[in-house]
């Protein structure tokens, strides 16, 4: 009880001084993109650092119903890998008109990244049909 009390004429005496302590924050800036095509649309939003990205959460949704799944990813640029590398796809396979997440993602480079691009996908015969976005610069480089 002695203890609780203490605490909290503590806290009322911080609190009346005006002193408010923060924890230093991290240089992560927020980004997002909504991107469509025939048969798929896909949004991604991310917080960058200068060397991965993190809280990446996906939606991707299939617009069209002709048995064909749809996934998002992105290309992410380094100094070391100009020509990107591809991360993971992930897939919407419920069908017409379903909407899925994929949400608490991560992507870490060995060196800095420089920039991305977001892709949305139809996976049909062939090679699969693509839209990408912009390429988006990294705040943080």
């Amino acid at each position: 009880m002695r203890l609780s009390r203490r605490l909290a004429v503590s806290a009322l005496a911080v609190a009346a001084s005006g002193v408010l302590v923060v924890g230093a924050a991290g240089t992560a800036q927020a980004a997002n993109v909504y991107i469509s095509r025939a048969g798929a649309s896909g949004s991604a939003d991310w917080d960058w650092e200068k060397a991965s990205l993190t809280d990446v959460d996906y939606t991707v949704k299939d617009t069209k119903c002709d048995a064909n799944d749809v996934y998002i990813r992105m290309r992410v640029y380094t100094a070391l890998q100009p020509d990107g590398i591809d991360t993971s796809r992930r897939y919407n396979s419920d069908g017409c008109g379903t909407s899925k997440s994929h949400t608490n993602l991560s992507f870490h480079a060995s060196n800095n990244i420089s920039g991305l691009r977001v892709y949305v996908c139809v996976d049909d015969a062939g090679s699969d049909s693509c839209t990408r976005s912009s390429y988006i610069d990294n705040p943080d480089t």
